[in-house]
């Protein structure tokens, strides 16, 4: 069945997804005076985790793009992160790492329930200038055409097949895109863990306002307010682990109230789950068509920054459209290139970070012991750190920087493992941080020439 056809001069711009990265694409884009369809699936069978924290650039985007408002924020305000190292014996240990102050941007991010987010979002963005949305409907096909762009069979919630040829084509559905796919886009696939999530009360928990990251060798457990009296707690199950052993082995870590409040939870209820995968596709773009979000690519969710990137593409993509006089093949050259040196930085700190965290070679003790020396130096090396967690700074220069400096903490820690443990190890992890200080010197230059 051939199906209505709708060309191009109705359609400028065809969004598959309406979660984050679609809303944020379609609020940016409208405001070019573009015509846009966002294509929305609708809820996925049965309740998931998905991401909830906002760093300022993300919140202060989104209030730009006229999504979001002071007025009525939902969710809870986030100052920075709480780490907690596995060493529960020292109190001491754990470092608060706070948002810094930047001109014309906000220094507070945000946590909210990520349905409420999407909702709120999609709801709100359907009242801009030029945006439609389908909801109930779906992408079926695509179709390359001969001078390359692309054609959408979509079928609409009541089950007519409509072929829509839009000049820019985006996909915005999240890590296992199907869009990606479709239009001939290879990636690569790793899966790190499984996540498992609960919901409860925020009145013991700790560090309220700040994101909660507890470290130990079952993984990383996050904890943090949701709005409304709640929070949100979530454990990683490392492959092949145990969940009952891996969330036990994680709750020794928490403080005893807060951890009491989240076995009654567990007694009762039944967690949520998701998977942590690291997704690099091969490109970001293909002919008339481009990938937003954690369609371009997602790293383990260390670092939280999944959102704030989704927002960050918007405006990327915008920001390129504009200066291309909406060319969208300068336009997308552009957007390739820029969120690629974004995503870079990003995948390579929180694949630094994982295996810092969770590895137990004497290199990774060495690196971690480093990583909370570097923190408790002074408030602005938390700070420069912060920057690059929040992507604030989405340098790979500012990163190799930084982990040459990390490195150099070895030296500071060279009298305790003198003492305490060997000092051959001391060397063997002194070699790596310098081997990987002078890749990350490399992957900044090889940046800066492309």
């Amino acid at each position: 069945m051939q199906g209505r056809v709708i060309y191009q001069e109705h359609i400028d711009v065809l969004i598959a997804g309406g979660g984050v990265g679609g809303a944020a694409a379609a609020a940016a884009l409208s405001q070019l005076g573009l015509r846009i369809l966002i294509i929305e699936p609708g809820p996925a069978q049965g309740r998931r985790l998905a991401g909830e924290l906002i760093h300022p650039p993300g919140i202060d985007g989104l209030c730009r793009l006229g999504l979001l408002s002071d007025r009525s924020m939902p969710g809870s305000p986030v100052k920075g992160f709480a780490i907690f190292p596995a060493d529960k014996d020292d109190p001491a240990s754990s470092v608060t790492l706070r948002y810094g102050e930047k001109p014309g941007t906000r220094h507070l991010g945000r946590a909210i329930e990520h349905r409420i987010l999407k909702d709120h979002l999609l709801e709100t963005v359907q009242r801009f200038p030029g945006v439609t949305a389908w909801i109930g409907a779906r992408v079926t096909r695509i179709e390359e055409n001969p001078d390359g762009s692309f054609t959408a069979m979509v079928r609409s919630n009541d089950g007519e097949e409509i072929r829509i040829r839009p000049r820019l084509f985006l996909g915005a559905d999240g890590p296992m895109s199907r869009v990606r796919k479709l239009i001939g886009i290879s990636h690569e696939t790793r899966r790190y863990s499984g996540m498992m999530g609960i919901e409860v009360e925020d009145t013991h928990l700790p560090n309220n306002g700040y994101g909660n990251i507890f470290l130990n060798s079952a993984g990383v457990a996050y904890a943090y307010a949701i709005g409304g009296g709640r929070a949100r707690v979530m454990f990683e199950v490392l492959k092949g682990a145990d969940s009952k052993e891996s969330i036990k082995t994680h709750l020794g870590l928490f403080p005893p109230l807060f951890r009491l409040d989240i076995e009654r939870v567990l007694a009762t209820s039944k967690p949520l789950a998701a998977a942590n995968f690291c997704i690099v596709p091969n490109a970001s773009v293909r002919g008339n068509a481009a990938l937003v979000g954690d369609a371009r690519g997602c790293c383990h969710p260390l670092t939280a920054s999944g959102i704030t990137a989704a927002v960050k593409d918007a405006l990327i993509l915008r920001d390129a459209l504009s200066e291309s006089n909406l060319d969208i093949a300068t336009a997308l050259r552009r957007y390739s290139r820029r969120c690629g040196r974004l995503e870079l930085t990003r995948r390579t700190l929180a694949e630094e970070l994982r295996e810092a965290f969770l590895a137990q070679t004497p290199e990774a003790l060495l690196l971690r012991e480093c990583i909370f020396s570097y923190w408790r130096t002074s408030d602005k090396a938390c700070v420069r750190s912060m920057a690059l967690l929040s992507t604030v700074d989405t340098s790979i220069f500012s990163l190799a920087t930084q982990y040459g400096t990390v490195a150099l903490q070895a030296f500071r820690l060279l009298p305790r493992w003198f003492f305490e443990k060997t000092v051959v190890d001391w060397h063997r992890g002194v070699l790596r941080l310098v081997h990987k200080s002078l890749a990350f010197q490399y992957a900044a230059i090889r940046q800066w020439l492309y």
